[in-house]
């Protein structure tokens, strides 16, 4: 005579089932959340990867007019309140690649200036830290910088990177640059921008 299965067995094959698929469910969503933030922050690195290439070539600024190729381009980092920048605001979350029209004069990115494009850091992620260094390993006073631009101007192949500290006066001296966003469920991703151009992403 067959034997079928008894319904503690079933329930104990269900209680397994639903066990196993909870923790699948759950270290997917933390794969998937901490994919995420690495392609957020490779995007970042691109877009000062195209402000450095827009400054070293002979890319237009068309909203200042045609045949202005001598502007530097860069991207404002802002950790806290909005600051205006061309038509744009840079914040924690929206990150904003700009041509510095008036560059001579105050090296940040300002409403004078030309926002060519504001990226918006997507599916929870935002700007948690700054931080600047004068040598190209490392960096200081990581708490107290509120923003940075880095930007890159033709012929010089070099970055220039500015940062204001807790909202006092620009400093470009910097060799070293630091822009740590975060996501939702607490990890990091830090984009490292280097005064002789490199541009790199670390965990």
């Amino acid at each position: 005579m067959n034997r079928g299965f008894t319904v503690v067995e079933l329930l104990v094959s269900l209680a397994i089932f639903v066990a196993m698929t909870s923790v699948i469910v759950a270290k997917f969503g933390t794969f998937n959340q901490s994919t995420l933030l690495t392609d957020t922050a490779y995007d970042v690195a691109l877009i000062v990867r195209l402000a450095q290439s827009y400054g070293l070539s002979v890319k237009s600024a068309t909203q200042i007019g045609s045949g202005n190729f001598s502007y530097p381009y860069g991207v404002d980092f802002n950790i806290f309140s909005a600051t205006s920048c061309g038509s744009a605001s840079s914040n924690a979350t929206t990150l904003v690649l700009f041509a510095d029209y008036d560059g001579a004069t105050d090296d940040m990115c300002d409403s004078n200036d030309v926002s060519i494009r504001p990226y918006l850091l997507v599916r929870g992620a935002y700007l948690s830290g700054l931080c600047v260094g004068a040598d190209t390993t490392a960096c200081y006073n990581g708490g107290s910088v509120t923003r940075i631009n880095v930007s890159y101007q033709r012929p010089n192949p070099e970055a220039k990177i500015c940062a204001t500290k807790n909202g006092g006066s620009v400093v470009c001296n910097y060799a070293y640059a630091e822009a740590t966003i975060s996501g939702s469920d607490g990890s990091t991703r830090t984009i490292v921008m280097r005064q002789n151009g490199q541009i790199s992403v670390k965990r």
